[in-house]
């Protein structure tokens, strides 16, 4: 039980030498990555993939159902790694290997218990509770004799982070924007640094220089991720290099206290077609026994369909890179390894929790968070020498925002609703009540751009062609015309990187150093 009495980030490993077995443990969120490899003869494992690679023992060998999955979500969540027989051990778990006995995974944490123990909910406990947490989290991370750094996204959790450093230390801003798309956060970064009198140092990513370091990002990462924020991560974690060691930022707000409007009404009305709102007695009387009669497999997809919760079916479908229908048009060698219904499944633990908004929060917490946005934050920091401290990221308050009640349904307003009240009196209104929303059409113009066009073009004869994970024809679809080509943009680039990473992780030898190739010449010459 000692991984239950360790606090912060960690990924570690005791070799027990006397009782000859290894125990493996990997932090509660899974801030620290750990990837293990077992086979007849050996156990390995890493921190990083190329690390077990590297050994020469490790085939080159992508996984098909972890492609699949990248295909669908534009990461790969939980454990399993891009490379066949590699898994990564899910946060909160940790696990034994014995020389005699084989191997053994067990979870030291439950997140999900935590919504089972109802806070109390006055709004003035609340946010007492949650300055004191936040406050004590970060003064624990404040290094004695280094300077800081706060990233300033925009957002209110970057904001409440850069607010709760300043009272202890004089950190200095850092802001990034894409020209043209986003400088509306850009200027709420700025309202920020201002306020709390923080020099800010920032820059801007242009259509041109959007790509220029994609190979080294994509090298760093281990995994593909199809957010292009991973270009913005990169080009923070630059910024602030030379100018600071400890690096703070308000990364699981959204996540831990609902401060984004994908948990609202608004942004999932798309479940109004979905199955589940059919009464439950219609289904089972009707529906089920017609479909028998005529084709019994749509009988068994229509009872599987109806005991998913329509809410988080739609918030994953949402979310998707290639929802179901693209899928197998896209990718139809690969489509049937992936169904989010079954998936959705794995999480058996959802049942506990009673609020739809806060089912959604848990599942982000188990996938998107871990797996897409603190994996590229964690890995490209750490290539420009920083120390990434996450407040947010504390079990403490972790555990106690799990046990605050979450509405059913959450309307835009009430986003971050037990965050604001700790900085209502710092910040403006208009700052405090700026909505976070997704962009759907994000970077869609930049497309066209020649930089990026005559990437896409690699794609028509590349590795996931080659592959048989894309469809040559799809390509050409999508690369029919200007419009179909921003229409596409964001699947057009998650295969780009998928694409890079299959040429630096399967279709040559592992380089132990980061390669300099830039990423024409690392096209062209596979």
């Amino acid at each position: 039980d000692f991984p239950q009495k360790i606090d912060g980030s960690f990924a570690l490993f005791i070799h027990d030498v006397t009782k000859s077995r290894l125990i493996l443990a990997r932090d509660r969120i899974g801030k620290q990555p750990l990837y293990w490899y077992h086979d007849q003869h050996h156990f390995i494992f890493a921190s990083e993939l190329k690390a077990l690679i590297a050994t020469g023992i490790v085939p080159q060998t992508f996984s098909r159902d972890a492609i699949a999955m990248y295909l669908y979500f534009g990461y790969i969540p939980q454990d399993l790694s891009p490379i066949k027989e590699v898994n990564k051990l899910l946060p909160g778990n940790y696990l034994v290997f014995d020389a005699h006995k084989g191997k053994k995974i067990c979870p030291y944490w439950s997140y999900s218990s935590y919504y089972e123990k109802r806070e109390n909910s006055d709004p003035k406990i609340v946010t007492e509770n949650i300055e004191k947490l936040l406050y004590e989290s970060t003064k624990v991370l404040i290094p004695s004799d280094e300077e800081t750094g706060c990233f300033l996204s925009g957002g209110i959790g970057s904001a409440t982070v850069a607010y709760e450093v300043s009272k202890i230390s004089k950190p200095k801003g850092f802001s990034v924007y894409f020209k043209d798309q986003n400088e509306s956060d850009f200027d709420a970064a700025k309202s920020v640094a201002s306020t709390l009198k923080i020099p800010l140092k920032s820059a801007s990513i242009t259509a041109k220089t959007f790509v220029d370091h994609l190979v080294e990002i994509i090298w760093a990462l281990d995994e593909p991720l199809a957010d292009p924020n991973i270009v913005a991560t990169y080009t923070l974690a630059a910024l602030a290099k030379d100018e600071t060691y400890a690096v703070f930022s308000g990364m699981g707000s959204d996540e831990f206290l609902a401060g984004h409007n994908r948990y609202t009404t608004d942004e999932n009305l798309a479940m109004m077609s979905r199955l589940n709102l059919i009464p439950a007695p219609i289904i089972k009387h009707v529906l089920i026994p017609i479909a028998h009669a005529i084709y019994k497999p749509a009988a068994y997809n229509i009872l599987k369909i109806s005991r998913t919760n329509p809410w988080q079916f739609e918030f994953l479908r949402q979310s998707a890179l290639f929802d179901e229908g693209a899928l197998r048009e896209a990718s139809p060698k690969l489509a049937n390894l992936f169904d989010p219904d079954t998936f959705l499944h794995k999480f058996h633990h959802i049942s506990r929790i009673r609020s739809t908004v806060s089912s959604l929060l848990y599942f982000d917490v188990k996938t998107r968070l871990p797996d897409c946005f603190i994996l590229q934050f964690e890995r490209l920091t750490k290539i420009s020498g920083l120390s990434w401290r996450t407040p947010f990221l504390n079990r403490h308050l972790i555990e106690y925002a799990a046990g605050l009640p979450e509405p059913e349904i959450l309307a835009e307003a009430e986003t971050a609703s037990y965050l604001k009240p700790l900085i209502s009196s710092i910040f403006s209104e208009q700052f405090i009540n700026r909505p976070k929303r997704t962009r759907h059409n994000f970077l869609n113009l930049w497309a066209n751009e020649p930089e990026i066009h005559m990437l896409f073009q690699f794609l028509l004869n590349g590795a996931l062609v080659e592959n048989g994970i894309i469809c040559k024809k799809w390509i050409q679809q999508a690369l029919k015309d200007s419009q179909m080509i921003q229409e596409n943009f964001h699947r057009l680039f998650g295969l780009l990187v998928l694409e890079i990473w299959f040429h630096l992780y399967i279709n040559r030898p592992l380089h132990q150093e980061p390669t300099t190739t830039n990423i024409n010449e690392l096209l062209i010459s596979s």
